[in-house]
């Protein structure tokens, strides 16, 4: 019975579901604005994207640089997680709902992280597509000169070897899922500003350990380090990967499972 008390205490199905029920119910114009301005924004990005260029067909090395300027958007959306947290006052609205800090954090999760990157996939695949038909009409895609091709994003991954397609497939989720786990997490140390600040504490993230990674290579690799070049010795690791993208990985890895959890202990810090 006493576990089953520290449990419902910690996290309630019923008492989490009324939780998302009502921010869906009080945020679903924001949400909805959000989808409606995500795709507008990303269809009009494809549009002029490919109009700057009617030459060269439009195939799927197109649609992933396309791809990865616009998860821009979905980094932003991760990012503005917790708005409550803008100003005191609804911060301890927030706070006084009857939820625990698991469950808060939860659904803050699901709404922002997994529900973000879902409906942003979608929205790409979709305004892709409603591209491609709205540039149909166009003479030079009429007659053949200009070729738009479909978008797949299995094709995003062209690796014949399948246990290589697996390894590189789940090193590219895991780069993407920890930016923006660093995002979500980054949120609740800040107030005003949090994107901002969470985008420049990234980046000089991401510089100190550049840093560190070209201290390293002069430190082992004397004889093939110059100035800021990191030059180890790449070779076929684990399943194939090459040891330098599994380093790569890994450091990404250490960046998802630490800072959700730091995010967790984070927010039960606050208080009314």
């Amino acid at each position: 019975m006493i576990c089953l008390m520290k449990t419902n205490k910690f996290f309630s199905l019923k008492r989490f579901g009324r939780l998302l029920s009502a921010d869906l119910r009080l945020n679903s114009k924001r949400y909805l604005y959000t989808i409606i301005g995500g795709a507008i924004g990303i269809y009009l990005f494809l549009l002029f994207g490919f109009l700057t260029d009617q030459h060269d067909t439009v195939d799927t090395g197109n649609y992933l640089i396309m791809f990865n300027f616009s998860i821009f958007a979905l980094g932003a959306y991760i990012g503005s997680v917790f708005p409550s947290f803008s100003e005191k006052k609804t911060t301890a609205n927030y706070l006084l709902i009857p939820a625990s800090h698991f469950e808060k954090l939860l659904s803050q999760f699901l709404l922002y992280y997994v529900a973000g990157a879902i409906v942003f996939i979608f929205l790409f695949w979709i305004d892709a597509h409603l591209v491609r038909l709205s540039l149909s009409n166009l003479e030079s895609v009429r007659k053949g000169t200009w070729v738009i091709e479909p978008l797949n994003y299995l094709r995003f991954f062209p690796y014949t070897n399948q246990t290589l397609l697996i390894a590189r497939t789940v090193l590219l989720i895991m780069i993407y899922f920890s930016i923006g786990g660093f995002l979500f997490a980054t949120r609740l140390f800040f107030r005003r500003f949090a994107l901002v600040k969470s985008i420049i504490s990234g980046v000089i993230l991401f510089l100190l350990t550049s840093v560190f990674l070209v201290l390293f290579s002069h430190l082992f690799f004397p004889e093939r380090t110059k100035g800021f070049n990191v030059a180890p010795i790449e070779y076929a690791g684990l399943w194939g990967v090459s040891n330098y993208l599994l380093l790569v990985g890994s450091l990404f890895a250490i960046i998802l499972i630490f800072f959700l959890p730091l995010a967790y202990f984070k927010l039960k810090e606050k208080q009314v």
